[in-house]
């Protein structure tokens, strides 16, 4: 079997990957031991009734469930190189939260405060950079990532949450301060639920368990115009196609012909 290696920072190794139909199934939360954090839906859209319908991960007799031993990501892999969003932007979005403040009267409780940064080992004397503000320190940003490896032909959705669990887990209160920060708000508390909301492609997205229905609803069908409404999709694209080649040879011939007017008006002078 041919399998690769997959990014999810959206570099150019990760090309048109998506996770799997499978890896879209799963409630997976963060609130204790993977033995209890995941449930499987029927599909891996929202629909009315789904916690309802929810099977367990970890069944009663010790099994696991089927979608356990599927490829993580739609086309198999090898390995898989996990970051989080929140985690991964948390310092530019302080950056940005905190870009107009001023040492005006009003912020001189709190003054912003100048300097290197830690891992600058430039020693240039003309860059500083906001180490304080508004009372806050600034997050630095640090390479949070974990590679997950193939025991077999492919990644597994079972190896893939059996290694990036325990990860997160080790970083929730972490996730618990950036997560509130980012909003502007105090840290969340402890019993927070949280849950891994999306699994990517790209980096995961985790917040409110409550959020999980929003990042799983099904898109909204394309809106077809009724004269091509009896089509085939097949079709459809052969005709978009179709137009945006005869547009692309008008506007060749456009060019041309303005080339030879130009070239006509070069020989009258």
């Amino acid at each position: 079997m041919d399998t690769t290696s997959a990014l999810a920072d959206g570099g150019e190794e990760w090309g048109f990957r998506d996770i799997s139909t499978a890896s879209k199934r799963l409630l997976w939360r963060l609130n204790g031991a993977l033995e209890d954090a995941i449930q499987v839906a029927p599909s891996g859209y929202y629909e009315p009734g789904v916690f309802d319908s929810m099977e367990l991960y970890f069944r009663p007799d010790g099994s696991l469930h089927p979608v356990s031993q599927e490829s993580f990501m739609e086309h198999p892999v090898s390995s898989f190189t996990v970051r989080i969003q929140c985690i991964d932007t948390w310092e530019h979005d302080w950056e940005q939260q905190h870009r107009h403040c001023l040492d005006v009267p009003m912020n001189r409780q709190y003054p912003r405060l100048l300097g290197p940064r830690p891992d600058d080992e430039t020693n240039d004397p003309n860059r500083f950079y906001v180490l304080e503000c508004c009372g806050q320190k600034r997050p630095w940003a640090y390479d949070t990532q974990l590679q997950v490896a193939a025991q077999g032909d492919f990644l597994t959705v079972h190896e893939y949450v059996s290694a990036v669990h325990p990860w997160l887990m080790a970083m929730r209160d972490t996730l618990l301060d950036v997560l509130g920060k980012k909003d502007g708000q105090p840290k969340w508390p402890p019993e927070t639920k949280l849950a891994v909301l999306y699994l990517g492609p790209g980096p995961l997205r985790i917040g409110h368990e409550d959020r999980w229905a929003w990042w799983h609803k099904r898109p909204a069908p394309p809106v077809i115009h009724p004269s091509i409404a009896h089509l085939s999709a097949e079709e459809r694209q052969q005709r978009t196609i179709e137009r945006m080649v005869a547009r692309s040879a008008a506007r060749i011939r456009e060019r041309e012909e303005e080339a030879a007017r130009a070239a006509e008006m070069e020989k009258e002078k």
